[in-house]
């Protein structure tokens, strides 16, 4: 029998050395037969975003399209190439895919996305939803958010008894905060249309992700990204004019009036300049980047 008098208890503290300034706690506590470890220091907790696919609704390069740019990305391939848009949140303790397109499954197999608690879609058309039933074989439950009239277009189109069994759709409705304990999201209007973006909020950093808003923005929605970290914004065109969504040129005026740290352009269509053009464009302010497929966001 083991005597667990004579066993020296050890007590893991979640703080860094630079949290004491005269005193070392390790050297006050073991005077009293304590021994303590100093648990990691991480900075605090962070947020990933892979982008999965960075194409709009077409893809590049469009099926049988011989345009310029469609033609550079079977010749050259690399990031002139775009699968159909998708995103996945590596948030604390959640991995949230956001946007179910058509190719999903080519998608998560390519990258290799086996952790996965919930999908969020922003809109029903097929390009952000098109792959759902993809998740029939999903291993393990998932949450599935989405506004209820989206959800009803989404049933009545797209579900399956199968995706019941999987899915357990949870509500959300703009403008009303979703608490998952260390981070929240806070849904908005995108379009007058069954358009969402979202606002994600974690450890005092806030990322916006706009979809596919235009550039006629709600008042709310511009409070919302006024001075936000990072703004991630669909941009399938370069110029004005594009009445369904706000342009490259728009989006980068919007990050200087709302005051953005970072802009993130993604969601690009064969119109719009190839990559590396797109990239020269936007050297000229290095708080833009252009997303890739496959491209990494720590925050």
């Amino acid at each position: 029998m083991r005597d667990w008098s004579l066993r020296q208890p050890v007590f893991i503290i979640p703080v860094s050395r630079n949290n004491f300034t005269n005193v070392d706690p390790l050297q006050k506590f073991a005077r009293y037969g304590v021994t303590l470890a100093y648990a990691p220091d991480d900075g605090g907790l962070t947020v990933q975003i892979k982008f999965l696919g960075t194409g709009a609704a077409e893809g590049i390069p469009a099926i049988n399209c011989d345009c310029h740019h469609c033609s550079r990305a079977r010749e050259e391939g690399g990031r002139l190439v775009r699968e159909r848009s998708a995103l996945l949140f590596e948030l604390p303790g959640y991995s949230m895919l956001v946007e179910a397109p058509p190719d999903i499954r080519d998608l998560i197999n390519k990258h290799q996305v086996h952790n996965l608690q919930g999908i969020l879609v922003t809109q029903d058309t097929y390009s952000h939803i098109g792959g759902i039933k993809e998740f029939e074989w999903w291993p393990r439950p998932l949450d599935f958010l989405a506004e209820p009239t989206q959800f009803e277009v989404i049933r009545e189109e797209h579900w399956t008894d199968r995706l019941d069994d999987v899915m357990f759709h949870i509500p959300y409705y703009p403008g009303v905060a979703l608490s998952f304990g260390e981070f929240s999201l806070v849904p908005f209007a995108a379009r007058r249309e069954s358009v969402f973006g979202l606002s994600v909020n974690v450890n005092g950093k806030q990322i916006i992700y706009a979809s596919s808003t235009t550039s006629r923005l709600t008042n709310y929605a511009r409070c919302l990204m006024a001075g936000a970290d990072v703004l991630i914004v669909n941009t399938p065109t370069f110029e004005p004019p594009k009445e369904d969504h706000i342009t490259v040129l728009e989006a980068i005026e919007l990050k200087k009036q709302a005051g953005v740290g970072q802009l993130i352009l993604t969601y690009i269509n064969h119109h719009n300049r190839p990559h590396d053009e797109l990239e020269d464009y936007a050297r000229e302010d290095p708080g833009i980047t252009v997303a890739y497929d496959g491209m990494i966001l720590e925050v």
